[in-house]
């Protein structure tokens, strides 16, 4: 976590000592943006440290997950991705297929008139 934090604190100094170079409108989206890394690079040491926590106290209580259990995380979290690309692989035909319907219509509708010009 101390490296984490000491990235974090070390991208920020970076990105203020950059800003030093631009005009005031710049420094003052690199400063946003450093902060940002900052902020984001902190939130995920704590949740590092979090995860950490929890695997020391499972393993210090032995309620580790056992093979099967992390086997079948494993499982649903494959099925819910699978679930997610069908449905977006639906939506997706469903959309096309409009599309084509709207196509094919203007293209009679164009026939039509053409037919009808002649």
């Amino acid at each position: 976590m101390k490296k984490l934090c000491a990235t974090a604190m070390l991208m920020a100094s970076l990105g203020l000592l950059a800003a030093c170079q631009d005009s005031p409108e710049d420094k003052m989206e690199s400063a946003r943006e450093s902060m940002s890394d900052a902020a984001e690079n902190i939130g995920d040491a704590m949740e590092d440290t979090g995860d950490a926590i929890e695997q020391r106290t499972d393993e210090a209580f032995g309620n580790e997950p056992t093979t099967t259990e992390r086997i079948q995380d494993n499982l649903d979290a494959a099925g819910d991705r699978i679930s997610e690309a069908y449905e977006d692989s639906a939506d997706y035909l469903e959309e096309k297929g409009e599309q084509a319907r709207e196509s094919a219509a203007e293209a009679r509708d164009n026939i039509e008139e053409r037919l009808d010009r002649e």
